[in-house]
């Protein structure tokens, strides 16, 4: 199992959720990865050598385009799930007693949810505790 490459998609917006994926390079640099991402000065620098597809920021202030990202981001876990790919959400850090409307709809949908707070673990019965990433 241990020489087992797996094709890997890592969904990252800029920030936080970048930097917890980012710490999770040693387990994701062995196998196949490509990543969608927005396009924000970290991103674009912190992924430069990586295969990224790009998509643009999503802002609460900007409503009407909200509900076709959340389409388009839980679509991505229905797909998966329908050709028995697993999905796994990643909680990021900043979460630290309740999990978003994003996080419980992908998270419902999801193989795993992995979580970096103990606190967390009552709201996830398959939640994995990773501890603090960074």
């Amino acid at each position: 199992m241990g020489d087992t490459r797996y094709r890997v998609l890592l969904v990252s917006s800029s920030g936080g959720v970048l930097l917890d994926l980012l710490a999770l390079r040693p387990w994701w640099s062995r196998h196949g990865v490509s990543w969608i991402a927005v396009p924000a000065p970290d991103t674009t620098a912190l992924l430069k050598d990586q295969r990224v597809h790009w998509e643009p920021e999503q802002s609460a202030r900007r409503p009407l385009p909200m509900p076709a990202a959340v389409i388009r981001a839980v679509g991505v876990f229905i797909a998966a799930r329908l050709v028995g790919i697993p999905a796994l959400w990643l909680e990021t850090f900043n979460i630290v007693d309740r999990p978003g409307i994003a996080s419980r709809v992908c998270g419902k949908l999801a193989a795993a949810v992995l979580v970096q707070r103990p606190a967390l673990l009552a709201s996830w019965p398959r939640a994995v505790l990773l501890g603090e990433l960074y």
